[in-house]
């Protein structure tokens, strides 16, 4: 093994000094592939960092930094504001040197028509947020010092943003209860002069379920056999429940019976399917005689006089009147 090695470093060594020979033979050639090499890197690097600097995700930010002063962003959801902070000259922390308040809550009970940030970044020196309700958006342009610069609102509910440096072009988008909302801003002329007629709103509306079992089962088959599946399994599922509960409950009837027998030795009462007709027809004649005899023998004599009624003041209707234009002043 040992000498396995040693024969591997060996021809390192010598892979090394030929080169190192080769090299000082012809300095230009090396020199021009190895500039010819590094400038190859360097370009690549460099349209790497250009294609990572132009892609900006489409996903919601919570904070947002420019590089030149430092300057962060952040979205605070207890207060509803965007706080901008900078760092203490006299130490590592950061102070808060702005709060850029979304929109009022307080005493507020319109919860689903309150504007709260979703999104915040920083697009050439300018500070953009991005606040939405249930139904609407508006994307507002501060500058590094909290001012506001611009204001837009547009329709649909956007909770992400993304900006192309090459198309001058911002993009916004988000779910809503019927779909999604995707909008468009032309920043040709900067973010700081967007109007509303830079706006486009593209909305889609996601299919209901019925809708798309129409489309799939246009006649319904699939959906009736479902339906009858699922009513014969529950059927099916209720008699074996029924049926285990009403032999549980025999069985304990019986283990019941047995220690009542063995404790006073009298055989148990015989099942109410085993007893003959005779004697629930014995017990009805003996209940209906008895009934009978409780009656007195009574003479069904009808006695129907007919009674002469005099005149009586309860059924006259004049004591019904209003009797107040009668009386004389």
């Amino acid at each position: 093994m040992i000498k396995r090695i040693n024969i591997i470093i060996a021809g390192i060594t010598l892979m090394l000094c030929l080169a190192s020979a080769v090299a000082q033979s012809n300095p230009g050639a090396s020199a021009i592939t190895t500039l010819g090499v590094a400038d190859g890197q360097a370009a690549c690097c460099a349209k790497a960092a250009a294609v990572t600097d132009s892609y900006d995700p489409l996903i919601p930010q919570l904070f947002a930094v420019d590089t030149k002063t430092n300057v962060l962003a952040a979205i605070n959801t207890v207060d509803n504001t965007v706080d901008i902070l900078v760092r203490n000259t006299k130490g590592d922390s950061l102070l808060k040197k702005v709060a850029y308040r979304a929109d009022k809550t307080y005493k507020r009970h319109d919860i689903k028509f309150i504007y709260r940030p979703q999104s915040v970044a920083v697009y050439a020196g300018h500070i953009v947020v991005l606040a939405a309700n249930n139904d609407s958006s508006f994307l507002a342009v501060l500058d590094l010092e909290g001012n506001e610069v611009n204001k837009l609102k547009f329709p649909g509910c956007a909770n992400a943003f993304s900006y192309s440096n090459e198309a001058k072009t911002l993009y916004a988008a988000g779910n809503n209860k019927f779909g999604y909302d995707f909008i468009i801003l032309d920043a040709a002329n900067g973010l700081d002069q967007l109007t509303p007629n830079d706006v486009a709103v593209r909305h889609y509306v996601k299919p209901k379920m019925s809708e798309v079992i129409a489309v799939k089962d246009p006649h319904g088959i699939g959906l009736t056999v479902i339906a009858m599946v699922v009513v014969f399994f529950a059927l099916m599922i209720l008699y074996l429940i029924f049926k285990q509960l009403g032999a549980s409950m025999m069985a304990r009837l019986k283990k019941k019976e047995g220690k009542q027998e063995e404790k006073t030795g009298i055989p148990a009462s015989t099942a109410s399917g085993d007893t003959h007709g005779a004697v629930y027809a014995a017990i009805a004649a003996a209940i209906y005689l008895y009934d009978e005899e409780l009656h007195d023998e009574e003479a069904t004599v009808l006695t129907i006089n007919k009674v002469s009624r005099a005149y009586s003041p309860w059924s006259s209707k004049i004591h019904g009147l209003n009797t107040y234009f009668n009386n004389k002043r």
